[in-house]
């Protein structure tokens, strides 16, 4: 047999002569994902919510044109907003003149005054732009602010101690060859 060859019956017995210290060491891992997911995963609830927008037209002497477009839109209110975390602006896919708010927070009430607060940037907004105009269409909202009942950062809490199982298996075996090729080395000198 080669020396390259790998020997399954070998590998299998090394494996069953420390199964102890790989039964340890993943008892260990997976243990202390438990107690961490228990006590300390327990993030505080972060919500989100949006409104929707449909953009304004004004009249021109070839039709109705938008007062802004969507994309310039969610550059300016983001840009705006860059030091205010948790603030983002979509175009719904398929829309041409729509825009939705969202806000991520740890409050229904910050959610909300945040997502007004934008809204009224864009009305101020477009109030400047309609000054010369007389015939217009506003910028509306769609429907009011909506915050989903469920957070968005629960934790994962049964895929936390999978991994944490996986890997305490993983360095375990990988600790368990290592320690088998240092003692065959030793050997090896030492039968020298």
């Amino acid at each position: 047999m080669d020396q390259n060859d790998i020997n399954f019956n070998e590998i299998v017995s090394i494996l069953l002569k420390y199964k102890k210290i790989i039964m340890l060491l993943t008892f260990i891992t997976t243990f202390f994902s438990i107690i961490f997911v228990v006590f300390f995963k327990n993030p505080k609830p972060l919500y989100v919510g949006s409104l929707l927008v449909e953009i304004g037209e004004y009249k021109t002497a070839y039709g109705f044109k938008e007062i802004d477009y969507p994309i310039n839109l969610k550059y300016i209110l983001e840009l705006e907003e860059k030091d205010n975390l948790g603030l983002s602006i979509n175009i719904p896919h398929g829309t041409r003149k729509m825009i939705s708010i969202n806000v991520k927070d740890y409050s229904y009430v910050e959610i909300k005054n945040r997502i007004e607060k934008a809204y009224e940037k864009l009305i101020e907004r477009e109030k400047e732009k309609l000054k010369t105009y007389i015939d217009y269409i506003p910028t509306k909202r769609i429907g009011e602010v909506r915050i989903k009942d469920k957070p968005v950062n629960k934790p994962k809490k049964k895929l936390i101690v999978a991994i944490s199982f996986l890997s305490g298996l993983t360095l375990s075996i990988f600790l368990v060859f290592f320690i088998n090729g240092i003692k065959s080395k030793e050997h090896k000198i030492n039968d020298k």
